[in-house]
């Protein structure tokens, strides 16, 4: 059985995070890392009563959710938001949620169907055969679901990925709002504290990471200002963004995206920090002014 690509490493700056799990399926039966083939009995089924659908995703639900709930018309909102941000091109499989009704039973269906990963809100998981989230109700659903919906849809519609970029667009898109592109606070403060500290952004270092283990908080917070100053700083860097996400829906190997922005934009290190700076300013300003 091939090894498992898993793409979301546990985070203990922000307790019960999500987690992305992508795994190859060989024979019918998908494997995570060190662990035995997922059970075929479980005390806990997937929630499957209830049922969603709509052109690009499914949701399954063991309690009622209405086809206009704020939760199913904010999928479909963020699915154009992604696709219009992006210019992604259309998916190739549906993305399917599953929705269990209280945190126990989510936990005991996950723990028995990949006991090895540790315990969090909510998982991407990704095979040859579907992909699925796995999520409960919660105070907080729909922004894990943002989230791990954003995995989804990317994977959908790119053939490959990159680890940073992965995780920056699920950070980038988590942040809800009418509009993309709400400065995600939290990484603001966590970059201007690093930078303070003697921190110098990578991009060359983020683009060498392919294994979940080896990335940190930083890590996270520093894709997701990548994202965030290509697609806010000029029309210049949103083209190489996105030009570089059309390469992705047939490469199976991505190549380097530092190359191509050092050549659009050869300030773009000095670009992104001032960036950074410019929203921690605008948002100190803002938490004055209330």
């Amino acid at each position: 059985m091939s090894t498992p690509n898993l793409h979301r490493p546990q985070i203990q700056h922000r307790p019960g995070y999500r987690l992305l799990v992508t795994i190859p399926v060989v024979f019918g039966c998908a494997m995570v890392a060190g662990c035995a083939a997922p059970k075929k009995t479980f005390s806990v089924e997937r929630p499957v009563r209830h049922t969603v659908s709509t052109p690009h995703f499914v949701i399954q639900s063991n309690f009622r959710i209405p086809d206009d709930a704020p939760l199913v018309r904010e999928l479909d909102q963020l699915r154009q938001q992604i696709t219009e941000t992006l210019d992604l091109p259309g998916q190739r499989d549906p993305v399917v949620v599953y929705l269990f009704s209280d945190e126990e039973s989510y936990r005991q269906y996950m723990h028995a169907t990949w006991p090895n990963l540790p315990p969090r809100r909510a998982y991407f998981v990704g095979t040859s055969r579907e992909l699925s989230i796995y999520s409960f109700h919660s105070e907080r659903v729909r922004e894990d679901l943002r989230h791990e919906f954003t995995h989804g849809l990317l994977h959908a519609s790119l053939n490959s990925v990159p680890l940073w970029l992965d995780e920056g667009l699920a950070e980038y898109f988590e942040v809800g709002g009418p509009n993309a592109g709400t400065p995600h606070k939290i990484h603001v403060q966590y970059l201007q504290s690093a930078r303070a500290e003697g921190w110098n952004p990578s991009l060359y270092q983020l683009e060498q990471l392919s294994d979940f283990r080896k990335m940190t908080q930083r890590d996270y917070a520093e894709s997701w200002g990548w994202v965030h100053f290509m697609l806010h700083d000029t029309d210049t860097t949103r083209g190489t963004l996105i030009d570089y996400v059309a390469e992705l829906e047939s490469k199976s190997v991505a190549a380097a995206l530092m190359p191509r922005l050092e050549k659009s934009n050869p300030a773009y290190y000095n670009g992104m920090i001032s960036h950074v700076t410019n929203m921690a300013q605008g948002i100190a300003l803002a938490s004055h002014r209330h």
